[in-house]
């Protein structure tokens, strides 16, 4: 059996599964009949593989590790120590495959990532079967050999000079400091409300993927939680959060509060994403609230920072020069797959959706001190058959003291935290919606794992 696991949703299990049935059916073998890993892995892993097993510190773009020596054509009886107890299959071995060079070598070849993808799928499962291009006349018995499987059973192009496709899509990490505007950026690329927003800093606590779609461009946008140094359960689980955010991604996109300004920890995240081969986009964003000759010396102090690919001044609310942005983060794309629908425009659920517009209408209607001990908790919601939805959530507080300002003099406050969010999921789900809120007080509960699990947070994230 061919077993696929992608370190993130990059849509490459269809052509890695195609590309390995076709090497192992050219030699006459049954996919039944073998059992072979199939890995995708960061450029970060690929090298850590390369020192682990191979003693070279490099990034390779594909490696395999074969179980045992094999010759073809392969019969079990010949290696009774490499079935597999659970279906008889001979356990070939494992193949991890570096999407990053893959994306970095199709854009050289002038071809679509699938292609190079297959590409490098086939070769290792060639070095499972026994080939090796090191050996004298190996190189050229595998060329072969791979441009026979990819051409004639595959169907894909080989020529360099074909025109790649005119169809981009890619991941992009929005991050940045608490309050920087993230959210915002990523609700104004969209155009769909994906990511909560609120003058509260750290108002966002998971990676939540943003789509946009346009005819020739699928963009992934992945909105983070702001950085910051965690105190808690759930500000540790915030930034492992935001650091995954950024594996596997074609660019990131670093907003600045031009309130603010641009700080030593700002520069310092900077030139990590840089160092680490990151395509960086600078966003200056919220210029409407500060003078020119602000905006003027922010932009003069990032310019002398090497490897930035471009430094925008922005409004992300306001939706000024976004279309600037989308066009820097378009020209960095390099793959070629359309990873969601059309019509898709975050990976997030319903429930996990609601949670949040409620969470939303309570960081703006209650007091500033009572936010950052609030989550929220669906604990029903249920779509009847004409099309009504029954939503019962509960708003989880740390302190008894919060309790009675949440609910409000004669529940006047939970009442227009619910009419408010109400209507933002209704709009969101186009149906009627009937929403009750409750309170709960379950003290330091950001601080449990159990709890913050139970409220649907990933800690293994």
């Amino acid at each position: 059996m061919i077993k696929i696991y992608q370190h993130r949703k990059q849509g490459y299990e269809d052509t890695i599964r195609k590309a390995a049935l076709a090497a192992v059916s050219h030699f006459g073998i049954k996919e039944e009949d073998v059992g072979i890993e199939i890995n995708t892995v960061t450029a970060e892993q690929i090298k850590a593989l390369n020192n682990s097993y191979r003693g070279k510190d490099c990034e390779t773009d594909v490696l395999s590790f074969a179980s045992a020596p094999f010759a073809l054509p392969l019969d079990k009886n010949n290696y009774p120590d490499m079935l597999n107890p659970e279906d008889g299959s001979i356990m070939l071995g494992e193949i991890f495959i570096c999407t990053t060079k893959a994306a970095q070598q199709a854009k050289e070849y002038g071809h679509s990532v699938e292609r190079e993808i297959s590409f490098l799928t086939c070769h290792g499962v060639l070095h499972l079967l026994g080939f090796d291009h090191e050996e004298e006349s190996g190189e050229k018995v595998m060329q072969e050999l791979q441009d026979k499987i990819l051409d004639e059973e595959l169907g894909v192009a080989r020529d360099a000079t074909k025109e790649p496709s005119a169809f981009k899509s890619g991941f992009v990490a929005i991050m940045g400091r608490p309050n920087s505007g993230k959210s915002t950026l990523t609700n104004n690329i969209v155009g769909e409300k994906v990511s909560i927003v609120s003058w509260k800093p750290q108002t966002t606590r998971d990676k939540i993927l943003g789509i946009y779609n346009d005819e020739n461009t699928q963009i992934v946008l992945i909105d983070t939680p702001g950085l910051h140094t965690p105190k808690n359960s759930l500000g540790k689980y915030m930034m492992k959060t935001a650091r995954t955010a950024l594996e596997g991604v074609d660019a990131v996109v670093y907003l600045i509060d031009a309130e603010k300004g641009v700080d030593g920890k700002d520069k310092q995240n900077i030139v990590s994403y840089v160092e680490n081969g990151l395509n960086t986009i600078l966003a200056v964003n919220k210029i409407d609230h500060v003078t020119k000759e602000k905006v003027f010396s922010i932009l003069t102090e990032l310019k002398d920072v090497e490897g930035i690919k471009a430094i925008v001044p922005i409004s992300a609310l306001k939706g000024k020069n976004v279309d600037i942005i989308l066009n820097e983060i378009k020209s960095l794309l390099t793959d070629t797959t359309k990873f969601y629908p059309d019509d898709m425009f975050t990976d997030k659920n319903l429930r996990f959706m609601t949670a949040e517009i409620i969470r939303e209408k309570a960081l703006r209607l209650l007091d500033k001190e009572v936010p950052y001990g609030i989550g929220v908790d669906i604990t029903r919601y249920e779509i009847r058959q004409n099309g009504i939805i029954d939503i019962d959530a509960d708003i989880i507080c740390e302190k008894a003291a919060h309790k009675p300002i949440i609910l409000g003099k004669g529940g006047s406050m939970i009442k227009k935290i619910a009419t408010f969010a109400r209507q933002d999921i209704e709009t969101m789900t186009g149906s009627k919606v009937f929403l009750t809120v409750f309170v709960l007080v379950k003290e330091d509960w950001r601080g449990s794992d159990n709890i913050m699990k139970g409220l649907g947070y990933d800690l293994k994230t």
